[in-house]
């Protein structure tokens, strides 16, 4: 039943991602609930199972949108990375979910800006690209306390 549950759960989570949080732009900057619910998910499970749905989330996002499969090397090294800090961590599930978004949120942006920029001679402009930073963490953060109990109960069975 746990896997039926983590499927619908990825399901809603690309559904809502792709039809509502991208009307919920801020001067064209939108919440990555995937990106948070692929740290959530890796905080509060082993390491497969994790891996499995940040590779299998982040997929399905990037044969949904023009990500070049970024989104998936990307997600599935900070599943990995958080599956390692996790190890090593002794407190807050909750804490250390909300600490590790608001590291990985810009270093993400940063990594896909690099990439954008280097390799496809895409032009950003660096003032607005530290507000998109800015902005895409608050988001973030936002969306903790709605997807942290969410994926522990998923994860709880």
């Amino acid at each position: 039943m746990r896997i039926v549950k983590i499927a619908v759960f990825g399901l809603s989570v690309i559904g809502l991602q792709t039809t509502v949080f991208a009307r919920l732009n801020f001067f064209g900057v939108i919440p990555d609930l995937v990106l948070v619910s692929v740290i959530a998910f890796a905080v509060v499970s082993q390491k497969t199972p994790a891996n499995l749905f940040s590779a299998s989330l982040a997929f399905v996002q990037d044969c949904l949108s023009f990500g070049l499969y970024l989104n998936t090397i990307i997600k599935v090294v900070i599943n990995n990375i958080v599956a390692g800090v996790k190890d090593g961590y002794v407190g807050d599930e909750y804490a250390l979910t909300a600490g590790l978004v608001a590291v990985f949120t810009p270093a993400y942006l940063l990594i896909e800006g690099a990439v954008y920029y280097f390799f496809l001679a895409k032009q950003l402009s660096p003032g607005y690209f530290i507000f998109k930073m800015f902005i895409a963490t608050i988001y973030n953060l936002m969306l903790v306390p709605l997807i942290f109990p969410l994926v522990s109960e998923i994860n709880r069975e």
